[in-house]
């Protein structure tokens, strides 16, 4: 099984590229959907003997030059941190943690994403209302909508409710000073959603917008759950204000996990259970879908990927098109590079 899923994750990033020309991609064959597979003879995957697995790994790294700090949940949720390339042990952040999440600023967060942090409230979900909290305890806003509080780099807080994007905004007649903020106001509505997916030709279908990441004050992606019948694709999708920059002409089975790259340039998600699907910050795709992947992070420089699979961490360069791919003996269930 270590060397069947070896071969299916070279298979799946040969066609690696952070060039925005990669055609359409499509879901795989079981909800009748293309996939884009690319060819698996021109990828050399850097391997040793089972023997010295971790100072082949160390050897590997640091010829091709790989550095910073690379922290993981385990299979267990512990958290751990290592050096690279010499994978030696760093001082890790408290706590578990099985997910890390994009909160201010698209800051990944290792642990609870809803924990207040210099100064950040924390979110509180209650009965249908979502609520933000200062850390001295005093209520800072409170609206009807769901859980995941999302916020812009200005640190303006924004959360979803029945599929419409919407923000924390103080009711007529409050001033400036009154808190909480117990109104709301909507940043894309259903009628947004449906005029923007007729046009990529995705009529007669209920859309939600289910994972929201911000990208700048203004610009964001988004996974858009298109419901038609019993059948729900999911659709990374990017939005300037109210408008689609990029016209969505596919969908995935499942969507979910937004993660940005360092600089914002790139979003990944990952693919129902094993998988992962990057675009560029204008909402196209810019490299086949891996099929293996569970998670994926990049190197602060952006000129690195990490993935993490069921075989270990695979590293490669995110600027060819045909990498080598460097194994490193690790099981994460993610993991961020800094």
């Amino acid at each position: 099984m270590r060397r069947i899923a070896t071969w299916l994750l070279v298979a799946a990033v040969v066609a690696l590229g952070v060039a925005a020309g990669v055609d359409a991609l499509r879901g795989n064959a079981e909800t009748a959907r293309e996939v884009v597979e690319p060819r698996a003879e021109q990828a050399v995957v850097a391997r040793r003997p089972a023997a010295e697995p971790l100072e082949g790994a160390r050897s590997d790294l640091r010829a091709a030059g790989v550095t910073g700090v690379l922290t993981y949940a385990d299979e267990d949720c512990r958290l751990h941190s290592v050096t690279l390339p010499d994978l030696e042990p760093y001082p890790a952040p408290q706590g578990e943690a099985c997910t890390f999440a994009a909160t201010v600023g698209n800051e990944l967060v290792v642990g609870d994403a809803s924990s207040s942090r210099d100064g950040v409230p924390t979110q509180r979900c209650r009965q249908g209302w979502v609520e933000l909290v200062m850390a001295d305890g005093a209520l800072y806003a409170r609206a009807r909508g769901a859980c995941g509080v999302t916020w812009r780099p200005d640190g303006t807080p924004t959360f979803l409710r029945g599929g419409e994007v919407m923000q924390f905004a103080r009711c007529a007649g409050d001033g400036l000073g009154t808190y909480p903020v117990r109104c709301s106001r909507r940043l894309v509505s259903h009628a947004d959603l449906a005029r923007e997916f007729r046009r990529a030709s995705w009529a007669g279908v209920r859309l939600a917008v289910e994972e929201v990441l911000w990208l700048s004050e203004t610009r964001f992606a988004a996974v858009v759950g298109a419901r038609r019948g019993r059948v729900t694709d999911h659709v990374l999708a990017v939005f300037e204000g109210r408008r689609l920059v990029h016209l969505p002409g596919f969908g995935y089975e499942a969507l979910s996990r937004l993660r940005p790259s360092p600089s914002g340039a790139y979003v990944a998600a990952r693919i129902g259970p094993a998988g992962i699907a990057v675009v560029d910050r204008d909402g196209r795709p810019v490299r086949p879908a891996i099929r293996t992947g569970g998670a994926l992070t990049w190197s602060p420089d952006e000129r690195w990927i990490a993935e993490a699979t069921a075989d270990g961490i695979y590293v490669f360069r995110a600027d060819e098109r045909n990498p080598a791919i460097l194994h490193v003996p690790i099981v994460a269930r993610d993991l961020v590079w800094r």
